[in-house]
């Protein structure tokens, strides 16, 4: 795998963006095939379908059995958890944040059973009424591969982590058909600020493009829904969509709140892990019993409210409901994604607000439906602090770019508000914060600040003349090991290393024979004022000294002070604290 880095990623991600796309495929109908046996052969509901998904192997003629819309989610909870509990403990919950988890903590390792034990859990999930969504199984289906290709062919961990994330990006462009916001999402799903991978957007890209293309050639092309040609017309309209963005923030932290306060309550429940998803599935049965449309996937639901035909009342009803079966359904232990369940609760919102504004204040939103694509780009932007790959995603989904400045606008106001709120939480805050980065940061902390700014003017110096019985004696006196040795007129001789002279203490005749001049350390590096604390510590670390003399720019035998390796730590760490304590102002402000 020699190849020059653009060859060898356009490799590395064509295979990553095939097994994606392959994957997206079997989910998908694996996904299909269990919602009809399980929702509408058994219990005679029928799933409804979006204009880009209709369903692949038709509808049953099941009469309706109500009360089994109790059942079927805590039976789907079960079997679901039984798989994950005995094969992949990992895959429990939505997988998209496993994903994050990986690649800053372990550089992108994933175990092989993961992707496919999620594949499964999560279509019998979903499949039977659990609130899910399809991102964090099509998700982990690309990052494993991507993890398993880079141990195989022995990667650096750096690239390992960069294919990780760019299979994760790719399964999530194939599912949603939205190859550049998956590229994207990538990159920027990784941190809860505006920071990004920005290496992982060139393999992304290459990995969501053949993943998009496989998986569009077997279901179509089209756009996830069929969406009137809504369009922006008026910088009055903005109005409206501020009240949006704060109503999106609103209820994406009550959405946050909810799904782990749930997920809390039922880490601590003394019953066996095999029940917990098996509850949770039964909660979400019985909300499902009284409003059916908050079951499975929901994406109907989301075209219809563009086209006008869910009242103010429902959508209302529906936001909560959604809510909580998706932190029952997932909270509980099982497995699937909030992706989905989050646009629909931003469509929701959307919806509820758009027509909200349009009873009371119709200058304003003259199209209540355009506040349903706008709404679900807000939203998620907000809990998944993933404005740029959302807006697009959206745009993508829906097949409308009328709506960018809107969506723009709503999503920066929520991701603004919920700052410190996030649906993943194993988001890392920045580059900075990340263990795969700490010691670039190191590095590029040190770079901005000279030798000269900490540098000690005058150190403890010996005299190239000092005997080894008066060094001895004087050790005692001071707390450090390490001497320049220097003349008369302050010209640099050497280094006395107290541990290199160790084994000699004890040695009879040294005392007035050895002097400091003979036995100090000669190949010693230095460095002068205007250099660097990089530079200081790059020659401390290849040289293994814990001593730098510092010499003058012109007289590079004169010594006009040292730099010690406990310097420059002390003066990182304080760098590092004003950071983080500029950080809090920041979020108090």
């Amino acid at each position: 795998m020699n190849l020059p880095s653009i060859g060898r990623w356009f490799i590395l991600g064509t295979a990553v963006g095939i097994v994606a796309g392959i994957g997206a495929i079997l989910f998908f109908l694996l996904l299909q095939g269990c919602s009809y046996i399980m929702l509408d052969l058994i219990v005679g509901m029928r799933v409804e379908e979006t204009a880009g998904e209709p369903a692949i192997f038709g509808h049953a003629t099941t009469e309706l059995k109500r009360w089994m819309l109790i059942i079927m989610p805590a039976l789907g909870g079960l079997i679901s958890a039984i798989l994950v509990c005995r094969f992949a403990p990992e895959a429990a919950g939505h997988g998209t944040d496993a994903a994050i988890d990986s690649i800053h903590k372990k550089n992108g390792y994933i175990r092989w059973q993961v992707p496919i034990v999620k594949t499964i859990a999560s279509a019998v999930t979903i499949g039977s009424g659990g609130s899910g969504g399809r991102e964090g199984p099509i998700a982990q289906i690309g990052a494993g591969f991507g993890s398993f290709l880079g141990r195989a062919l022995k990667l650096t961990d750096r690239e390992k982590r960069i294919l990780t994330a760019a299979g994760m990006g790719a399964g999530v462009g194939a599912i949603f058909r939205s190859p550049l916001a998956g590229a994207i999402f990538a990159a920027e799903v990784l941190y809860s600020s505006s920071d990004m991978e920005y290496e992982v957007l060139l393999p992304s890209t290459i990995t969501s493009i053949i993943a998009y293309s496989i998986f569009c050639s077997f279901f179509g092309w089209d756009p996830l829904f069929a969406t009137p040609d809504f369009v922006f017309r008026s910088p009055m309209e903005l109005l409206g969509y501020t009240v949006l963005g704060f109503a999106c923030a609103l209820f994406g932290w009550i959405y946050v709140r909810t799904f782990y306060r749930i997920h809390e309550a039922f880490s601590v429940l003394k019953i066996s892990p095999y029940f917990k998803p098996a509850i949770g599935g039964l909660l979400t049965g019985i909300i499902g019993y009284f409003i059916p449309q908050a079951l499975g996937g929901g994406y109907a639901q989301i075209e219809l409210a563009m086209h006008r035909e869910l009242a103010l009342g429902f959508l209302l009803v529906l936001i909560f409901a959604k809510i909580l079966t998706t932190s029952f359904s997932i909270g509980s232990g099982g497995s699937a994604g909030i992706f989905g369940p989050s646009m629909v609760v931003g469509a929701a919102v959307g919806g509820f607000i758009g027509l909200a504004l349009n009873m009371f204040i119709p200058m304003i939103a003259p199209e209540p439906g355009a506040y349903v694509i706008v709404g679900m780009a807000g939203f998620f932007s907000g809990i998944a602090s993933a404005p740029l790959s959302t807006i697009i995603m959206v745009s993508e989904m829906t097949g409308n770019y009328h709506l960018l400045v809107p969506s723009m606008w709503v999503s920066t106001l929520s991701f603004l508000l919920l700052r410190k709120t996030t649906m993943y939480v194993n988001q890392v805050e920045m580059r900075s914060d990340s263990p795969i980065h700490k010691g670039e940061f190191f590095l590029q902390v040190l770079q901005d600040i000279k030798v000269r700014d900490i540098m000690r003017p005058d150190p403890i110096v010996i005299h190239e003349s000092t005997s080894f019985y008066d060094f001895m004696h004087f050790i005692p006196t001071t707390k450090h090991n390490n001497f320049p040795v220097v003349k008369d007129d302050n010209t640099l001789v050497g280094v006395l290393l107290f541990e290199e002279i160790r084994e000699f203490v004890f040695e009879e005749g040294l005392e007035n024979i050895v002097v400091a001049g003979e036995i100090c350390e000669k190949d010693i590096p230095t460095i002068k004022c205007e250099n660097t604390l990089a530079n200081a510590i790059e020659l401390i670390g290849f040289r293994s000294v814990e001593l730098l003399p510092i010499v003058d720019s012109e007289d590079e035998t004169k010594l006009v002070g040292i730099i010690t390796r406990r310097d420059i730590i002390s003066t990182y760490n304080k760098v590092l604290r004003k950071r983080k304590e500029d950080r809090l102002k920041e979020g108090e402000f």
